[in-house]
């Protein structure tokens, strides 16, 4: 049986109208406020990506903080994919990827899919028909108040819409980001960035977390891969220094980039720490 949170959850498909790709949504709405139990109004819309893996524990931790008057309340929108979670796993790529020359990464992709680039037309869905649509069906749903929330892969595309739209977002999640993707050529964009926050003075805030065992050279692989390719992988994708390194440029530039090091946590485990650590951080009450 569901729990009370899962409970208050709506499913529905939807079809992106210019790639034709089917998501599978799931909905929550905002909890009543703690105080009044009157029903809240202009609450955010926090985006969660891989919702097979990241959505339960979003709600389960905003369900329970908001309730508390800890953080405040939110509607919860996760989106991810038809089928099975190895099938999602493939599918994701080519939404959570920017332009990528045919061919790369090619030990990765009995695992990831060979499908790449769809980052563009991901983020027209999200901020184009998506928005929308929770906005239409979730009376208390903010205008204009996005966050998105990614991890690995979905980290990568995180990054890139925040260097592409960073007006876009109130607040960014960046979780164990696949920065190395293409040969760390998401490091391209920052110049365009910079032009793009003093065009449009947009101030998002940024949490960026990474294991702190990201690095640790794996000694055991999935049946996909190949040990000897995934240990050159995990050499040059410096998980945890590159997403340090991030952070320290965004900091640069944005007043409020927060780095978050999950101790003892492998890049699986990063992924309930830094969706726990995501949801407090971007609904954080400040003043």
């Amino acid at each position: 049986m569901p729990t009370a949170t899962l409970e208050r959850t709506e499913r529905f498909a939807l079809q992106a109208l210019n790639s034709g790709r089917t998501f599978d949504i799931a909905l929550a709405p905002p909890l009543p406020l703690a105080a009044t139990g009157e029903a809240a109004k202009e609450c955010p819309i926090l985006i969660v990506l891989d919702s097979s893996l990241t959505f339960g524990t979003a709600m389960e931790r905003s369900s329970l903080y908001s309730a508390m008057g800890l953080l405040e309340s939110a509607v919860i929108v996760g989106v991810g994919y038809p089928g099975s979670l190895l099938a999602s796993i493939k599918a994701r790529t080519v939404d959570f990827t920017p332009p990528t020359p045919t061919g790369v990464h090619a030990e990765m992709q009995p695992m990831i899919g060979s499908e790449f680039g769809g980052a563009d037309a991901f983020l027209s869905f999200l901020l184009d028909e998506l928005a929308p649509e929770v906005r239409r069906r979730v009376p208390e749903a903010s205008a204009s108040r996005i966050i998105l929330h990614g991890f690995s892969l979905g980290g990568l595309f995180s990054a890139y819409a925040l260097l592409a739209r960073p007006e876009a977002f109130e607040t960014v999640s960046i979780i164990a980001p696949s920065l190395w993707w293409n040969d760390f050529a998401i490091l391209k964009e920052l110049d365009a960035f910079k032009d793009r926050l003093a065009d449009t003075g947009a101030t998002p805030r940024v949490l960026i977390g990474v294991g702190a065992r990201e690095q640790d050279v794996p000694q055991s692989a999935p049946p996909e891969l190949e040990l000897k390719d995934l240990q050159e992988t995990v050499r040059k994708a410096r998980m945890v220094d590159a997403a340090r390194e991030f952070a320290e440029t965004l900091s640069g530039v944005l007043p409020d980039v927060e780095f978050a090091l999950f101790d003892r946590e492998d890049h699986t485990g990063a992924l309930t720490a830094g969706t726990g650590r995501a949801v407090s951080f971007a609904l954080s009450r400040r003043a």
